[in-house]
């Protein structure tokens, strides 16, 4: 049997394999390295975006107009409170229309602290009433006292600054349009997110395809060339002694160069794939923008606002 000839069309045959897979391997690599570096700077701009967006937020007024909006709907409750003095915060609650962006526990606590102050000043006037009807009827007042103390108790407050109209709406509509920059770069980073997640670049099928490459071009390609040539009359011996023979002969020295040079190649390119993982710290960052809290503390009481589906303004 001519051993040559079968050694010869086994490295042949082993290193076509080797080409075609390791080309198809390699050109893969590249294509998820040039979608990872795209990737990569998309996340980095959309953070960058964020935190725009957190900047924006930060320069509105929220507190401020929550208050304006809380002191017109105190106004309000006081007038329900002559008609509806029977019904409870939850009711009173949803006939105002407090600002969205205030927690509904801390509306309800605003609208008990007036009903009680309420009742409280009700009582006291009552009281100083009542105590006037007792000295006028020690003095005789009859009708006129009895009069006094059975009359309403009419409310003192001031009327309300209806200068502040205009500037409520013009800083309501710079809330609104931040709150929809905040929305839309909330999408950007969902849709970005399922993108990236799993780390897809950095394939573990690529990982076992290049070292089964690697395998096969040593078994199949290397280690066949290294009994070459071989005599007609004899057959090829696996011996320790034979492979030190070969490992340091001229032909040994060429398959170990190749060798080397073929797999720090491959080793390159395994790094590579290995490393196409995106920073953690990153993608917690772009995840905590996927909600309206990461912007501003008043968007997170807003959604849950609405989420509860309460009717605030």
């Amino acid at each position: 049997m001519d051993w040559n000839w079968f050694f010869s069309s086994l490295s042949q045959s082993a290193a076509a394999i080797v080409g075609i897979f390791g080309a198809f391997i390699i050109t893969k690599i590249l294509s998820n390295q040039a979608a990872f570096a795209e990737k990569t700077n998309r996340m980095r701009e959309l953070l960058v975006l964020a935190q725009r967006v957190v900047d924006d937020a930060s320069d509105l007024s929220i507190d401020w107009y929550n208050k304006r909006i809380a002191e017109r709907e105190i106004d309000r409750l006081n007038d329900l409170l002559e008609r509806h003095s029977d019904e409870t915060p939850e009711q009173l609650y949803d006939r105002l229309k407090f600002s969205i962006f205030i927690e509904k526990h801390v509306a309800l606590q605003i609208i008990g602290n007036v009903i009680e102050s309420r009742n409280q000043r009700i009582e006291k006037e009552q009281e100083v009433a009542r105590k006037r009807l007792e000295e006028r009827s020690r003095r005789g007042g009859g009708f006129a006292a009895f009069a006094e103390i059975a009359s309403p108790v009419f409310d003192t407050r001031g009327p309300l600054n209806t200068q502040l109209g205009p500037a409520l709406e013009k800083e309501r509509d710079a809330i609104d349009l931040v709150v929809r920059n905040a929305r839309h770069h909330i999408r950007l980073a969902r849709d970005f997110l399922d993108t990236v997640r799993g780390n897809p670049e950095s394939s573990p099928q690529i990982t076992y395809a290049l070292t089964l490459i690697t395998a096969l071009f040593y078994v199949g390609v290397v280690y066949p060339l290294s009994f070459m040539p071989t005599r007609m009359d004899t057959a090829p011996v696996l011996s320790l002694g034979a492979f030190i023979d070969i490992a340091f002969s001229l032909r040994g020295a060429l398959l170990t160069a190749v060798s080397a040079i073929f797999t720090g190649i491959l080793a390159m390119f395994f790094a590579m794939n290995v490393r196409m993982k995106y920073q953690p710290q990153e993608i917690q960052k772009l995840v905590e923008f996927s909600s309206l809290g990461a912007y501003s503390k008043f968007f997170q009481v807003m959604d849950e606002n609405e989420n509860a589906t309460s009717p605030p303004c």
